[in-house]
């Protein structure tokens, strides 16, 4: 009687984000070392998917395949916005809803030169995908680090400051 060992499946991931325009981007890689993913994940302000699910495979075989550089990097390709859509949509599949309450508010800057780490601002996603409440993290210029208020699971992200919407804090009247 002869045996048959089976290949261990290669494990297959996602890389998935916007850039700071709010432009989507993805890619699928396969039979990649999961570190280098990690630091194209961080480098990239991307979020990194481990394909687990029979749905979240069958929309990431729709990807353009990405490639990894050494220096940490990588080419993750712009992809179309129902796809982009359909990837987040499944990927979040198990986050809790509704969002978990962020608790007390936060600091709302009252104009764009104000805006500083800790404050809340509403950031553009994709065109698809909206707007969403989020906290700033850091500032260099005009490039924002930020992070989701409702879904601290999801990786930071950085947006161009034109991505960017302040939130209105109602003031008295001075008159």
């Amino acid at each position: 009687m002869t045996y048959r060992t089976r290949k261990a499946k290669p494990k297959s991931y996602v890389l998935l984000g916007p850039d700071e325009f709010a432009k989507p981007r993805g890619a699928r890689f396969s039979d990649e070392d999961p570190e280098m993913l990690v630091k194209a994940a961080e480098a990239m302000h991307l979020w990194l998917i481990e394909v687990a699910n029979r749905d979240l495979a069958r929309a990431a075989a729709l990807l353009p395949a990405g490639r990894l550089h050494a220096s940490g990097g990588g080419l993750v390709p712009y992809i179309k916005g129902e796809l982009y859509f359909e990837l987040l949509g499944t990927a979040l599949d198990d986050e809790p809803w509704p969002p978990p309450d962020p608790g007390p508010a936060q600091k709302l800057p009252h104009s764009w030169d104000e805006i500083a780490p800790g404050h809340v601002v509403i950031a553009r996603e994709t065109f698809e995908c909206g707007w969403w409440e989020a906290v700033v993290i850091e500032r260099k210029g005009d490039l924002l680090t930020l992070a989701h208020r409702d879904y601290p699971r999801v990786p930071k992200f950085v947006r161009h400051r034109s991505a960017i919407a302040l939130i209105s804090a109602l003031r008295p009247d001075p008159a």
